[in-house]
């Protein structure tokens, strides 16, 4: 069913004038917290890959030789960059090091392995020397990823209890282990960790509760059955839990209740403040020229955002800290408190160029909100209420500190400076979502007048005859139609 199909000029503005003008600036503030997510996951069997892990030789002379997809945090700083020529020396004592690192002997499964900081885990587990298997929704495109290169790819649709079930089964007997460069057959180990880092792509009740809660449950279930016997659950959760007004924060949370309720496996639940790419969507618009949207006057909220190397060593960490076990880690980077404005001078300063805002006020999400509850309630849908549940999303994020306050929950040593002057030079972070302020950017500087009568929703749906005058007199008189055409992709 679509909600707004596309109408003539004239019959468009007579009725739909008012309320697709309203929805300009709130789909915009939307549009930039609803990011590019993967696709939900298919319903697949058991495809069984292994990424071979490259050569000394290889690795130092061309690493993209061997896949298409370069990871952004590869350094290969933990392997052996020792030139062995293939010497049988050389090979034994690669072997005998590995053997010496904490992971030689036992499984670590990563679950979300593809996704953003799933990457940064898999690296870090392949490094300790865990036989290391990555959960994944399709190995063919997983094969093309450096950042997995070590792990051996397992395809698995995480929502399936029985798959989960079977498939940690075969992991416990051997089957799925990481080939040897030998050919030897794969012996069984323990399954050591589980670590989750699957998390929703959107946020909406339907989705946080599949995968956030039960797809997480399926893994935690697994792990616990007699005949696996995994020894310990390591999850990604979110700092923002502690105040839990969302619908993926209530999932999260409900999992979290499952950990503390089970004995069979020991466990840690990491809190991360805010992830690198979450403070960096704005990089494209600048570069072009555009300025830095800020909500408030630039300081309504403080973080210290972590890089995913940083977490993924973390994770890893509190699987062997006992001190750690059972409990719930919050954790940030080793920046001080940073505000919105901050990070924006920062990254002005990566790129060289002079530093320009706008400032919206933040109570444009109060007025989107209210908006779109009333047509909730008057035209009951469920997609318009996982439309509401995104707006509170974009809200919350906007006027919620993501700050750790303990030095003791401070961690790692890359900076937020050091992000931003490596995407300068290097590019974006493929992984940043893109945000849509150079929309707001534009409207706010060259249509002050439109951008402050836009939000006000109930204000404008009660004057539709202004409201006609104006958008049709704008520059904008063809943007709701191009929302209303828009409207297929948006709620379909």
């Amino acid at each position: 069913m679509h909600f707004l199909m596309m109408p003539s000029r004239k019959r468009f503005h007579a009725s739909n004038a008012p309320a697709a003008s309203a929805a300009i600036l709130l789909l915009a503030c939307i549009v930039n917290v609803v990011v590019a997510f993967a696709p939900a996951p298919s319903k697949i069997g058991h495809r069984h890959y292994n990424i071979r892990m490259p050569s000394s030789t290889e690795m130092m002379a061309s690493p993209s030789a061997l896949v298409s997809t370069k990871p952004y945090f590869a350094d290969y700083t933990c392997m052996d960059k020792h030139d062995d020529n293939s010497s049988s020396s050389s090979t034994v004592a690669g072997t005998a090091n590995m053997n010496n690192l904490i992971g030689s002997g036992k499984t670590a499964i990563v679950a979300g392995a593809t996704g953003y900081i799933g990457r940064a885990v898999v690296r870090e587990c392949v490094s300790r020397g865990y036989n290391t298997i990555s959960l994944v929704r399709d190995t063919t495109k997983a094969a093309l990823d450096e950042a997995l290169i070590g792990s051996s790819l397992v395809e698995c649709d995480v929502q399936n209890v029985a798959e989960v079930q079977r498939l940690f089964s075969e992991i416990a007997s051997g089957k799925h282990a990481f080939s040897t460069s030998s050919g030897s057959a794969a012996k069984p180990l323990p399954i050591d960790i589980v670590c989750s880092c699957l998390a929703s792509p959107s946020g909406i009740e339907s989705e946080v509760y599949a995968i956030d809660y039960q797809a997480t449950l399926n893994l935690l279930n697994a792990g616990r059955d007699p005949s696996i016997s995994a020894r310990h659950f390591v999850l990604l959760s979110a700092f923002c839990c502690r105040n839990p007004l969302l619908k993926l924060q209530q999932a999260k949370l409900k999992f979290e209740g499952k950990l503390y309720e089970q004995k069979d496996m020991t466990f840690s639940i990491v809190r991360p403040t805010a992830f690198f790419k979450s403070v960096s969507g704005q990089y494209e618009s600048i570069m072009q020229g555009n300025s830095y949207v800020l909500f408030g006057d630039g300081a309504v909220t403080y973080c210290n955002p972590i890089a995913e190397t940083d977490l993924a060593t973390y994770m890893c960490d509190s699987a062997i800290n006992e001190k750690q076990w059972g409990r719930i880690l919050n954790v940030g980077g080793p920046d001080e408190p940073l505000s919105n404005k901050m990070l924006a001078e920062m990254m002005f300063r990566a790129i060289d160029k002079p530093a320009k805002f706008v400032y919206v006020p933040t109570e444009i999400f109060d007025w989107s909100i209210g908006m779109i509850d009333w047509i909730a309630k008057t035209f009951p849908s469920q997609k318009w209420e996982d439309v509401l549940e995104t707006a509170k999303i974009g809200k919350y994020y906007a006027v919620e500190d993501m700050l750790t306050t303990e030095e003791e929950e401070k961690f790692g040593s890359i900076k937020m400076m050091d992000h931003f002057e490596k995407i300068a030079r290097e590019g974006q972070d493929p992984f940043t979502p893109v945000r849509a302020t150079a929309v707001i950017s534009k409207t706010m500087e060259a249509l002050p007048a439109i951008s402050i009568s836009i939000p006000v929703g109930f204000g404008l749906l009660s004057k539709p005859g202004l409201v006609e005058n104006v958008v049709a007199s704008s520059p904008l008189s063809d943007v709701p139609l191009l929302i209303a055409g828009l409207s297929d992709n948006i709620f379909s």
